[in-house]
């Protein structure tokens, strides 16, 4: 029996969500089972094709990210955030079968101290527990120590040059 990876892109650079979707449609080109989560995103053209796609189970959660809230509202953000959590860790549970679940962004919520790196670590357990030969995508801005350490491969995308602010994201490049 094989072990899976834990496998982390990070960092300030373009790619992250790219790389992980890559690595999904690859593990689905084989034929094989993919559990895709996204968290703080409400739109993206990635996310017609991977709902297409057979072997792919395409999830949702927390779609919204408030950029500057105010002290109500952050406390706010964290108890949905946290719902949010346990209802994905929830559904998984019930997932009896799969290759490669991805989490792309979750790492803003470990950046942004709503989550912590043990509660990431002890879902990369429980579920590699269930499923040995599992492989795990962790996507966003931030990482700790101890993410990366648990982790088998650690890519760090960084920025070289970017156009923004001055051009606008752009619908097919950006999302």
């Amino acid at each position: 029996m094989g072990k899976g990876l834990v496998i982390v892109f990070s960092g300030d650079g373009k790619g992250k969500t790219s790389a992980a979707i890559g690595c999904a449609i690859r593990m689905l080109g084989w034929g094989k089972k993919v559990v895709y989560c996204t968290f703080f995103k409400k739109n993206s053209g990635e996310f017609k094709i991977l709902k297409s796609i057979e072997g792919c189970k395409f999830l949702m959660f927390c779609r919204e990210y408030p950029v500057y809230p105010s002290l109500s509202r952050k406390k706010q953000f964290h108890t949905l955030f946290t719902n949010e959590w346990n209802k994905f860790l929830k559904m998984f549970q019930n997932v009896k079968e799969c290759d490669l679940v991805v989490l792309d962004e979750i790492l803003i919520a470990l950046r942004d101290r709503i989550l912590a790196d043990r509660d990431i670590i002890s879902f990369i357990e429980s579920a590699t527990e269930r499923m040995p030969e599992l492989n795990i995508i962790l996507t966003g801005r931030g990482t700790t120590k101890l993410i990366n350490k648990r982790a088998s491969v650690v890519t760090k995308m960084r920025c070289v040059k970017h156009p923004y602010p001055c051009i606008p994201a752009q619908k097919g490049i950006d999302y």
